[in-house]
């Protein structure tokens, strides 16, 4: 047996595993030929980010040899589908477990828009970019990513392991490498919580934030010991099988940009350790991996790369075959780990909170939604840790569940900061440049106190103030203050005949509630100063003065989009009641104005290319002729609301409409062509007139839209006509709208 194995074995490997065998042979023999042991086989998985795809592939090959795995050891993305093979689970599961995923939700720090706060979800799609304030300074994050979505599938995926904490108990002993970035040490995880150890490992620096275990702050192993045969050796391998997928040094003529640069140094700071350890190797699989990197972390790739993975080990297979047979090592059937029932019931006992005061655990189990002495779901424990990382109040949110029939769910967080700095930049063809600096303090995270302050830079500045206290469903208090620069405009047969610069200076108090992190409901009173500049070609410039209005309002706002600039499937729903004044309780003498807004707009998927979305919009003056500060102005595609009296419309240039009653209905027919690029067909259709010519004017328009949901925001460019003024009208947006 000796003789045919090292046929096999790699000639370096012959002596050493000779000498072995025979001690092993030796030491047992009292005992009788039945419990000799055999030599114990190793399972090596390198880093190599998305490309560690083809570990899978590899992996089923593997196990159609039926070689048994006595070890593994693995780094980066080979901790990842080491630690879940070493639970148990078989390639094909992974393979569905891979096939599954929304991979751009999976590495991303947004949450479903279902949990964020109503009052969270108008800020969240301003902002391009958005700082913590520490101890008065602005940081910058450890990564870009948080690994929160991450954490969390690894603690689903292994639920059922969370209370062993000696990584030799798994079903197949296991150990990960991390590495200290303060000191620079290799770092071998063995013990503690199987998915922290995990996320640990595979935290490339700049990418993912660090992980704090054991007062060490360790990142991606990677880049000191991209592929531990070592380590598998010391764990008592005799044979290892090593899949690499790490890549070779490149040329100087491939260093051509900053991710290429990247990659080769944090290549060649472990280089000639993972080139040492390839040597040691009895048998070595190396995937094609050439056209992916490690960020190619789609489904297209995902397939391509785990196919490469067995068509490299199926080159091997025959050699795993004899090896398996000179050895006389016995072809073992494992009942594969299946997947958690995400919906089998589990019995709490007891629910813990670690990393963070008395104060905050009060508001964290209010917000997880489980009780204790309950049962419940492991899909409502992610769904109520989701919840609570949703507030913003933390940066990671993690859970982990133990004990027997009676279960004690431990819910682990680390604070972010309280106060922001957030940045938005937009472009448009009505408005052109602006820049939005956002400052959000919030005095802690159980009040739902915050002060926000908004500075908009542009040729119609915004300056404002907000404070707010949300209480949920009971009353709360909203109060503001703001200055807005604006222009309105006039057209008369489609072209542009008046032109009046507008200042309003208002402030707000009110009281507000919040109905299940969907509805808003607020209700108020607010002072308005309206100064007018420069008024060009309006006719009855008379009635344009300066003046003051003393107003109060209801409002409701109700959002249920699943994305706020793309969405699939949900609706939205704005209403405002407004009634103004001149002294507090009646308009020029006679009943206040009074005006009524609503708008309404639905997302209906029909396959996953192809949305509808309908929407109904209207504003009407219920008593009189409205003021031109209060009048409705249509046309355009500009999204932002600040005076409350706008509202687009396809085929129409901006403010191209001025009416005091108008409604339209729209029907739009979005289709994905390509990944994140839409084209969308645009109708609208609907009528407007002024109280005091109550026969209605009709008007229809459409359109047609590009646009592509980049990392700076939509880009759009919309074409578009009516039967109002004959021209095919363009429009160009870039950014998030503010």
């Amino acid at each position: 047996m000796i003789i045919l194995a090292a046929s096999i074995l790699k000639p370096n490997k012959v002596k050493i595993f000779s000498i072995a065998l025979l001690l092993t042979a030796l030491s047992l023999y009292s005992h009788g030929q039945d419990t000799i042991r055999h030599p114990r086989v190793g399972l090596v998985l390198s880093g190599g980010g998305a490309k560690g795809f083809a570990h899978v592939g590899a992996l089923k090959v593997i196990e159609e040899s039926g070689i048994p795995v006595d070890y593994i050891t693995g780094t980066s993305i080979g901790s990842i589908v080491g630690g879940l093979y070493a639970m148990g689970y078989n390639a094909e599961t992974l393979e569905k477990v891979i096939g599954t995923q929304n991979w751009e939700a999976l590495l991303s720090n947004e949450s479903r828009r279902a949990f964020i706060p109503a009052i969270e979800k108008e800020e969240e799609s301003r902002y391009l970019l958005s700082l913590p304030i520490h101890a008065k300074k602005i940081a910058i994050p450890e990564g870009v990513l948080n690994g929160q979505k991450a954490m969390d599938l690894f603690t689903y995926l292994s639920y059922g392991y969370h209370d062993v904490t000696d990584f030799s108990q798994l079903p197949v002993p296991f150990k990960c490498i991390a590495a200290d970035i303060a000191t620079g040490e290799e770092v071998v995880l063995d013990n503690g919580f199987l998915p922290l150890a995990m996320r640990a490992s595979m935290s490339v620096p700049a990418v993912f934030a660090a992980c704090n275990i054991g007062g060490r702050m360790l990142v991606d192993g990677g880049i000191i010991n991209n592929f531990p045969v070592d380590r598998c050796r010391e764990m008592g391998a005799d044979i290892i099988i090593g899949i690499d997928i790490g890549d070779d040094l490149m040329t100087k003529d491939k260093i051509q940009s900053i991710p290429d640069m990247i990659t080769q140094l944090t290549t060649l700071l472990g280089f000639a350790r993972s080139k040492k350890n390839s040597e040691n190797v009895d048998i070595l699989i190396r995937p094609d991996i050439s056209g992916y990197s490690a960020t190619s972390f789609n489904m297209e790739a995902a397939k391509v790369l785990m196919v490469r993975g067995e068509e490299a080990a199926r080159k091997v297979l025959p050699k795993l075959i004899r090896l398996r047979d000179s050895l006389g090592l016995k072809q073992v059937t494992k009942i594969p780990h299946i997947l958690p029932d995400i919906n089998s019931g589990i019995y709490v006992h007891k629910i813990e909170v670690e990393g963070t005061d008395k104060a905050n655990i009060i508001a964290i189990l209010g917000k997880i939604g489980i009780g204790k002495d309950k049962k419940t779901t492991l899909h409502e424990i992610r769904e109520g840790v989701e919840r609570i990382y949703a507030t913003g109040n933390y940066q990671n949110v993690d859970y982990r569940i133990s004990g027997g029939d009676e279960k004690v769910v431990t819910i682990m967080v680390k604070e972010s900061s309280t106060n922001r700095l957030n940045v938005g930049l937009n472009y448009n063809t009505d408005l052109n440049a602006a820049a939005l600096l956002n400052m959000t303090f919030f005095s802690d995270r159980v009040s739902g106190s915050s002060l926000s302050v908004d500075a908009k830079l542009s040729t119609s500045p915004v300056f404002a103030a907000r404070y707010s206290l949300d209480r949920g469903t009971r009353p709360g208090f909203i109060s503001a203050v703001s200055y807005i620069a604006d222009e309105l405009w006039g057209y008369e047969n489609g072209h542009k005949v008046s032109e009046i610069k507008v200042q309003q200076t208002s402030v707000q108090i009110g009281t507000q509630a919040v109905v299940s992190d969907i509805l808003r409901l607020s209700l108020g009173t607010s002072v308005e100063y309206f100064h007018f500049g420069n008024v060009i070609g309006f006719v009855d410039s008379s009635s344009i003065k300066n003046d003051a209005f003393i107003n109060y309002f209801l409002r409701g706002t109700l959002d249920q989009f699943d994305n706020s600039n793309f969405p699939h499937n949900g609706w939205t729903m704005n209403g405002i009641l407004k009634i103004v004044t001149d002294n507090g309780w009646s308009y020029k003498g006679h009943s206040p104005f009074a005006m009524l807004g609503i708008n309404m707009k639905f997302a209906k998927e029909l396959s996953n290319r192809v949305v509808l979305l309908p929407s109904f919009n209207s504003h009407i003056s219920l008593t009189s002729a409205a003021p031109v500060y209060y009048r409705s102005y249509i046309g355009g595609f500009q999204k932002t609301n600040y005076f409350g009296n706008y509202m687009p419309f396809a085929g129409l240039r901006r403010m191209e409409i001025s009416a005091d009653n108008i409604g339209f209905a729209s029907l739009d027919l979005r289709i994905r062509m390509w990944e994140k690029i839409y084209t969308t067909f645009i109708s609208n259709i609907g009528v407007y007139n002024n109280s005091l010519k109550p026969d209605p004017n009709f008007m229809i328009g459409g359109g047609i839209s590009v646009a592509y949901d980049s990392v700076v925001g939509p880009v759009e460019l919309i074409l578009s006509t009516s039967n109002i003024n004959h021209n095919l009208t363009p429009y160009f947006s870039l950014g998030f709208s503010f």
